[in-house]
């Protein structure tokens, strides 16, 4: 089976560590890929050193951000900004079809495989090569980043559902995308975060990096923005610091335009800031978690949360906003702890897991058990591949009705 797979950005953001994950599972199954990149980047060097033939196309977004804040005279003016550039989007991936075509019709592929909700270019180029489509939903894009919809929720789902398959990556994001009578074609299946063998290696150097004998750790890990809850982690540690002289807290990822700034001026103002660590973007995320005791994951509405279930991987309970698909992954006092609320009461569970380190340890290793059992590569890529053969069994017995 050929599939192209079509990726909405260039660089090793979770999406595209998770397609990665997938196209290292699907081998066993005689899965060959192909991707389709908008642009250059880690993602396409990685791409390269895998041997995996993929082509740069600047496929547009259907999906840009839009503040609906202000008064009437203020959003009509957003207004009359934000549909010129929708309109623009929407001609240049019209534009684009024809020639996307002719690469993917060389490659003589079997299904187009689109890894976001952020972009129709795939179920575009397979309407016109009259093709299966699988649409792999992997964000909210307005609960997450804040993102809206050029043509509207409405519209835009309809069209989601007119994929063969959609596959979300938590029930959380299956229910944000379908309607009550859409769910037949709508498949539930978690992220897998490495491979059995991998994650018994994980789980040795998880266990071997926990020491007592350090200043206890915190870290939160992903892209610095405001939906993602740094600033309520920096709050939540100038409350401990007034009762806990040696604890830290490790930011981890890539900021936008001034967000980091207003992250350590908000750190130096709580007084903190000789406590909280900027580590920038990290090639390898678990060096932040090995470097931890605890992991934060501050996030209202995180999809799944990679982030999460790598932690958890290396042994590490998660300490997570109880809402969406967070509230999914961790076992509340078993594999970690949920909150709800703010900055103080993450505190209070942060508080709970210094004065227990030992239940602190307990829960990791339940946490890294639950990843084994269920967030695995092997796990992960049978139950898509299962989804893409019956996707592409069905159009191939759909062909042959209509020729005879």
């Amino acid at each position: 089976m050929k599939v192209v797979f079509i990726t909405h950005f260039p660089n090793l953001y979770g999406a595209n560590r998770s397609l990665l994950n997938l196209i290292d599972g699907l081998k066993k199954y005689g899965v060959v890929p192909y991707v389709i990149s908008p642009f250059e980047g880690q993602f396409t060097e990685t791409l390269k050193l895998r041997n995996i033939e993929f082509a740069i196309v600047p496929i547009q977004w259907w999906a840009d951000k839009f503040e609906s804040a202000g008064n009437f005279v203020h959003k009509s003016y957003r207004i009359a900004a934000f549909y010129p550039k929708a309109f623009k989007r929407l001609y240049l991936n019209l534009q684009l079809i024809p020639s996307l075509a002719d690469i993917v019709k060389e490659w003589n592929v079997d299904l187009v495989y689109t890894n976001s909700s952020t972009t129709p270019a795939g179920a575009l180029l397979a309407e016109k090569l009259q093709i299966p489509h699988i649409w792999h939903l992997r964000e909210f894009l307005d609960l997450d980043y804040n993102l809206h919809l050029d043509w509207g929720k409405l519209l835009c789902n309809f069209f989601i559902q007119k994929s063969d398959a959609q596959i979300a990556i938590s029930k959380a994001i299956r229910n944000h995308f379908s309607s009550r009578g859409s769910k037949e074609r709508m498949h539930v299946v978690y992220n897998g975060i490495a491979s059995t063998l991998e994650l018994e290696r994980l789980y040795k150097l998880g266990n071997d990096s926990l020491r007592v004998d350090k200043v206890f750790t915190f870290a939160l890990v992903g892209l610095i923005h405001a939906n993602k809850g740094q600033d309520i982690a920096i709050k939540a540690l100038s409350i401990l610091t007034q009762t806990f002289s040696q604890v830290r807290l490790l930011i981890v990822g890539d900021a936008s335009g001034d967000q980091l700034a207003q992250l350590k001026k908000l750190a130096e103002d709580l007084g903190v800031s000789n406590q909280v660590e900027f580590w920038g973007y990290l090639d390898d995320p678990y060096q932040a978690y090995l470097a931890s005791d605890v992991v934060l994951m501050c996030s209202k509405n995180e999809g799944m949360g990679r982030v999460t279930v790598e932690a958890m991987s290396v042994c590490r309970p998660v300490i997570g906003y109880d809402n969406a698909g967070t509230s999914e992954i961790i076992q509340h006092e078993y594999t970690g702890l949920l909150y709800r609320g703010d900055h103080e009461a993450l505190a209070a569970c942060m508080k709970q897991l210094i004065e227990n380190p030992d239940w602190a340890k307990q829960l990791g290793m339940n946490a890294w058990k639950r990843v084994f059992e269920e967030y695995s590569i092997e796990t992960y890529s049978q139950k898509i591949y299962e989804i893409l053969l019956s996707v592409v069994t069905q159009h191939n017995s759909s062909k042959q009705l209509i020729h005879i």
